[in-house]
């Protein structure tokens, strides 16, 4: 069985980059044997990788790893492993991706993951830019996790080894027998409190729904709320109708997808090189059978089929939002089809379709 080596910032659930690496390292475990370099382990919660026969190593947070001596530190203690691989996986991106990779020497096969922002930003940045370019062009293959984000990168840099492999989602884990009463008039939205998520386009989107629908109530999975968001709830007079949900179990979130009718997440591009790169969240909310509501000009792109599984809206409109979110309340059989349509897509795009793309890719 060949050795695989892993660099990822993380390996916990609660954020984009951990599932797609607990998600792969799941799958490819049947077909590699994998060490892992993490600087994020899972929290006490979080079991998915506990009967994985898996070697899992500590790296610096981002916050440290950019010291030049603790950068020359992780580049020892890398090394022994990084000899003994058959290939090594960056699933992160800088300055993780350059640990060792930027040597001339290193002849193994490099993969690259870039799922989004942080792939770009160092291609933007004077001081990063030589040696992030240097390890792209020597990459055997670099994974964009959407054609909106191949597309960004090679804007900046002319490269011949990219590939499009979107992120893929754990279909039979949205499966459940239980039975989830649907809240009437209910929104979702699962992801960090950034601006590119664009909250500041669907919390006054709902002060337009809620012209029509006084009930309407939105909840927000995305961490302790920064006082931008709250004080625009309360300017909007939206107290009653908007509820900040954090730390949620997967089995609490996963009802809660159940619960609600629409999945609404209008993220937004900010100065070039902060943006959606793909929204796997979309593919959830679609396994379990709900419409979705995304921006154009975006990762979205590729999550959801516009006029099929969701609706896509131009982003930074919080008009053409708040008619997206309407048309699926006011056409409850709309609303209904588009979520079967969304399912039928989320299991094509199960985590066990798209690992082969990859397994392939590294024994070519």
């Amino acid at each position: 069985m060949k050795k695989l080596l892993i660099l990822t910032t993380s390996i916990s659930v609660d954020e984009g980059r951990g599932r797609y690496a607990v998600d792969l390292i799941k799958k490819f475990s049947r077909h590699f044997e994998i060490t892992v370099f993490t600087s994020k382990r899972p929290n006490r919660y979080e079991h998915e990788l506990d009967d994985i026969n898996l070697k899992i190593h500590d790296l610096p947070g981002l916050n440290k790893i950019t010291n030049p001596f603790v950068y020359f530190w992780c580049n020892i203690k890398l090394l022994p492993y990084f000899l003994k691989a058959d290939m090594i996986h960056y699933f992160s991106d800088y300055p993780y991706s350059i640990l060792l990779s930027w040597l001339p020497f290193v002849k193994k096969p490099l993969f690259f993951t870039i799922h989004g922002t942080y792939g770009v930003l160092p291609l933007d940045n004077l001081k990063t830019k030589f040696l992030v370019k240097r390890v792209y062009k020597k990459a055997k293959k670099i994974f964009c996790v959407s054609k909106f984000t191949e597309k960004q990168v090679l804007k900046r840099i002319k490269l011949n080894n990219t590939i499009v492999i979107n992120n893929g989602v754990d279909y039979n884990k949205f499966q459940i027998s239980e039975k989830i009463e649907l809240e009437t008039l209910s929104l979702l939205s699962v992801g960090a409190l950034k601006p590119r998520k664009g909250y500041h386009i669907s919390i006054p989107a709902i002060a337009e729904v809620k012209k029509k629908y006084p009930n309407i109530k939105y909840y927000i999975v995305g961490g302790k709320p920064q006082k931008i968001y709250t004080d625009l709830v309360k300017n909007l007079n939206l107290e009653k109708n908007i509820e900040f949900l954090q730390n949620l179990s997967d089995k609490e979130l996963i009802k809660l997808y159940y619960k609600s009718n629409i999945f609404l997440l209008t993220s937004v591009t900010i100065n070039d090189n902060d943006f959606e790169g793909f929204g796997l969240v979309y593919l959830e909310a679609g396994a379990c059978g709900r419409p979705v509501v995304g921006a154009y000009g975006s990762g979205a792109e590729d999550a959801i089929i516009d006029g099929e599984t969701g609706i896509l809206v131009p982003q930074n409109d919080v008009q053409k939002t708040a008619e997206a979110i309407l048309k699926l309340l006011d056409n409850p059989e709309l609303a209904k089809k588009m979520g079967e349509n969304g399912k039928k897509f989320a299991q094509k795009m199960d985590w066990k379709n798209m690992v082969d793309e990859y397994v392939k890719i590294y024994e070519n």
